[in-house]
């Protein structure tokens, strides 16, 4: 058994870790597992870190890596933004454009890496980058489970960002990525046409793609929808089925309050995200009020929030009688 700040003697000094702390006698330092995505056929790789390794990781994040500013249109993993200030973005725009960059955390290599920490901590030495990159990376790609990965992430896209930021001020629309999710939305059908191969080759160039599938233009007739909320009305909203799922499950716990009572702070944590994408929406008042849950501003404070990235928005656990 071993400390892991053994394979970062420079790190080590920094960081403020106790070697008692980061003894490791794991047999592999990653956990890899598969993960299926709610609602769809799609499997997600996850190679999560052991206890010890994730101890390090998270004091590079404070220590280092969190003091660096992430582009301003990066909207995911960012304290103060969500999906719904990346929705409100777009909110009212006749054109919209979205699509996905496919494999994106796995797309990220230790040469991007390499290159994104020498031009933003230029006062890191040769070797301290290095163990960085050994530290953050497996098999030379961002793992996608790492709590360091999405902060490497954005900061790897900070040129991408600012490149297609500098195009959308001149083109006169607007510009926002989320995590893997591009959205651009504009007055004129033509400027999404010309943006769709700004975004192209600004991904080749950092050797990534455009998920096909996943890559679409909305017109004004059509449903707009921003990382899963509906922008196309007066108000964003959450999707229809969201909606839909969360009244049944109110209803559920007014005619079965005993067998509902242990989903109660899960069915409270839709109502907790309802509330944070449309707070005056009349249909969320009837639920909050069948819920004993007027007093909002006090009790959103307590609920936890969902967690829309790590798991469906329109699914709970399949034990729910329903």
């Amino acid at each position: 058994m071993d400390s892991i700040l053994v394979d970062f003697p420079i790190l080590s000094v920094v960081l403020g870790v106790r070697d008692e702390d980061v003894f490791c006698d794991c047999q592999n330092r990653y956990k890899v597992f598969e993960l299926k995505v709610r609602g769809s056929k799609k499997v997600r790789t996850i190679e999560a870190p052991c206890p010890h390794l994730k101890r390090v990781q998270r004091a590079l994040l404070d220590r280092i890596l969190g003091h660096i500013e992430v582009h301003e249109a990066a909207m995911a993993f960012s304290r103060g933004k969500s999906i719904t200030m990346n929705a409100r973005r777009h909110h009212g725009a006749r054109y919209l454009f979205t699509t996905d960059i496919q494999s994106f955390f796995p797309s990220i290599t230790a040469a991007h890496v390499k290159i994104m920490l020498e031009k933003r901590f230029c006062h890191l030495s040769i070797k301290a980058i290095d163990e960085i990159i050994s530290m953050t990376t497996r098999n030379s790609r961002l793992p996608q489970g790492a709590p360091t990965s999405p902060i490497i992430a954005n900061l790897v896209m900070y040129d991408f960002d600012e490149r297609c930021r500098w195009f959308s001020d001149k083109l006169g629309a607007v510009y926002t990525r989320y995590a893997d999710d591009i959205s651009i939305s504009a007055n004129d059908a033509d400027i999404l046409r010309h943006f769709e191969s700004v975004v192209c080759e600004g991904l080749r160039t950092l050797g990534m793609d455009m998920h096909a599938k996943k890559t679409r233009h909305y017109g004004p007739d059509q449903r707009k929808m921003v990382t899963g909320l509906d922008i196309g009305g007066e108000r964003i909203r959450p999707p229809r089925t969201f909606r839909k799922k969360a009244t049944a499950l109110v209803r559920m716990t007014m005619k079965y309050p005993d067998k509902m009572q242990r989903h109660r702070a899960r069915i409270c944590g839709h109502l907790a995200f309802w509330y944070d994408v449309d707070p005056v929406d009349p249909d969320l008042a009837k639920l909050l009020k069948a819920m004993d849950l007027q007093n909002w501003a006090r009790r959103c404070a307590l609920v936890p929030k969902y967690d829309e990235r790590s798991r469906s928005m329109y699914d709970l656990d399949d034990d729910i009688p329903f």
